[in-house]
């Protein structure tokens, strides 16, 4: 399992390094498009033997996705029984699902039965649109975009802070600074995105209108449409390189214990 979990780094690592290329690309004019995971996985299959190494990152995400079960079912990181500790506990639970759900559709497109990367977003708006139809569905997607913007901060304190580096044993004191500095441009720039995320689930809400909400690439169109836009989307994009590269540090470094 501690084995299983260090290639499901590396395959979240792969994929992050992948999703900011190809948007840095596209931010600065030099092909590439504004990517998703969904759109990382297609780009890999396109690659030489792209099927074989598609193949290879969707049994490392199940490894990722099992990892993050057993985080929150044995409480390998010890966080505790009471409110707060169940609450992270939930959030790698949550994690489990969205890397597994990542691998299925790779599995799917090893296969040829997966449709490719569809329109930015869609998967939310989809989601927004049914609870909207629900009582008290606006509230839902308002917590969903509450609970997303606090992911976004908690994210952005781990860059601003480098408390990830607790998580790093044995790392060379020569090494130690670069990737620190990549961890943290890493983090911040998950934050930003999953902060933009959070916001356009709840205009979504309060507008109720699901054509307003969206993933990661919607993310990256609302930089992109700010002022300097094209900047920002490159800094944040480079900033997701920097955390696929330190998703390999921890792959190496990290403590992974079952007990």
């Amino acid at each position: 399992m501690e084995s299983f979990a260090k290639a499901g780094y590396i395959a979240k690592g792969f994929i992050y390094i992948l999703v900011g290329a190809l948007t840095a690309m596209a931010a600065f004019g030099i092909g590439g498009k504004k990517a998703s995971s969904s759109d990382a996985l297609s780009q890999v299959k396109d690659f030489p033997a792209g099927g074989f190494l598609l193949s290879v990152l969707a049994v490392g995400l199940v490894g990722y996705s099992l990892w993050r079960f057993l985080q929150a079912i044995k409480d390998t990181e010890h966080k505790g029984s009471d409110a707060k500790g169940i609450g992270k506990r939930l959030a790698y639970a949550f994690s489990g699902l969205i890397y597994g759900s990542l691998a299925f559709a790779a599995f799917k497109l090893v296969s040829g039965s997966g449709g490719g990367s569809g329109s930015g977003g869609s998967k939310e708006k989809d989601l927004v649109s049914s609870l909207l139809d629900q009582p008290f569905g606006k509230w839902l997607v308002l917590l969903i975009g509450l609970i997303t913007i606090g992911n976004g901060i908690r994210q952005l304190i781990k860059g601003t802070t480098a408390s990830f580096m607790k998580d790093v044993k044995g790392l060379p004191r020569d090494r130690f600074d670069v990737l620190k500095k990549a961890g943290q441009a890493g983090f911040t720039a998950r934050g930003i995105v999953f902060g933009i995320i959070g916001f356009l689930f709840i205009r979504a809400a309060w507008l109720q209108n699901p054509q307003e909400a969206g993933g990661t690439q919607s993310a990256f169109s609302f930089l992109q449409d700010s002022p300097f836009g094209n900047v920002l989307l490159g800094i944040v994009a480079l900033g997701l390189i920097g955390y696929g590269v330190f998703m390999f540090v921890l792959a190496k470094y990290s403590d992974i214990s079952v007990d």
